[in-house]
């Protein structure tokens, strides 16, 4: 989607102020638009907004407001309909991969399409994978198609994400490779007898627990990708934040990691970053 076109409308329907406030929060997914509403704007002056995409985008059937911020044990935020067709599934793609879910019902953000691709590329022939909080797919569904993984196994505590999650695999041809559980990844986890080559952590709310609940069952050798929110002065300094942080939480659990990469993957507030990284696992404890 043309940034300055989404600018453009905003800015020819609200004005110059508000505008320059809400472009950057419109998101097109599939044939929705989505538009996440400043806590301070009225909901009905996003509907001459929502009007005007609409027109101008012929394969945008509907529009709706994200008005709360994504919350719950689901992840997932309130959505207003403001334009268009009252419906709320849809068909996203990314990386030549089609993902079906419903806007309302399950969490995704188009910002880690980046990342699914760029752990893709890490991923060597036959690895086992674990993805934690998994969603709809978005890693695990990508990697399968990029890469030659021998298992993927996705978890996720909402029902509707791990049926979609489901389908997914399905629609894109990899279910054989891929088992998806619907429970608490942080519970789930523990209970694995089997290793995994790779473990994917992208919830930055539970990266603490998750590599707690993960350390046990990566290899000797294996990588763990966790998810963080850091406070940094900088945007460049959010990375060695982070790493500090998880090399930490490590050392606590007796392992020992090093840090081989990474990136920013959003800045989510003043001096506030959402952060991955990639952690090789050189050492684990003996009760591991």
């Amino acid at each position: 989607m043309s940034e300055p076109l989404l600018r453009r409308i905003a800015r020819e329907v609200l004005g110059e102020e508000l505008a320059s406030r809400l472009w950057k929060r419109i998101e097109i997914l599939g044939d929705i638009a989505v538009i996440r509403k400043p806590f301070d704007v009225d909901i009905d002056k996003l509907k001459p907004v929502a009007e005007r995409i609409l027109e101008e985008l012929s394969y945008v059937k509907s529009v709706w407001a994200a008005v709360t911020p994504v919350s719950g044990e689901h992840r997932v935020r309130s959505y207003v309909h403001l334009a268009g067709e009252p419906r709320s599934e849809t068909v996203y793609r990314e990386h030549g991969c089609s993902f079906l879910l419903d806007i309302t019902k399950v969490y995704i953000s188009p910002v880690l399409s980046y990342d699914h691709a760029r752990v893709a590329k890490m991923v060597r022939a036959g690895e086992r994978i674990l993805n934690m909080f998994a969603g709809v797919g978005g890693y695990s569904i990508v990697i399968s198609r990029l890469s030659r993984p021998s298992l993927v196994v996705s978890i996720d505590i909402n029902p509707y994400a791990a049926r979609y999650a489901r389908i997914n695999a399905e629609l894109n041809r990899v279910a054989e490779i891929n088992e998806v559980i619907e429970g608490d990844a942080l519970l789930v986890a523990r209970g694995f007898a089997r290793e995994f080559d790779r473990v994917l952590m992208p919830l930055p709310e539970l990266w603490r627990d998750a590599l707690v609940a993960s350390i046990g069952i990566v290899k000797r050798g294996g990588w763990l990708h966790p998810h963080l929110f850091v406070e940094a002065r900088r945007k460049r300094e959010s990375l060695d934040v982070a790493k500090s942080a998880v090399e930490s939480v490590a050392k606590e659990l007796g392992a020992r990691v090093e840090v081989r990469g990474g990136h920013v993957v959003r800045s989510v507030g003043p001096r506030r970053y959402h952060v991955t990284l990639d952690v090789l696992v050189i050492e684990k404890a003996s009760t591991f």
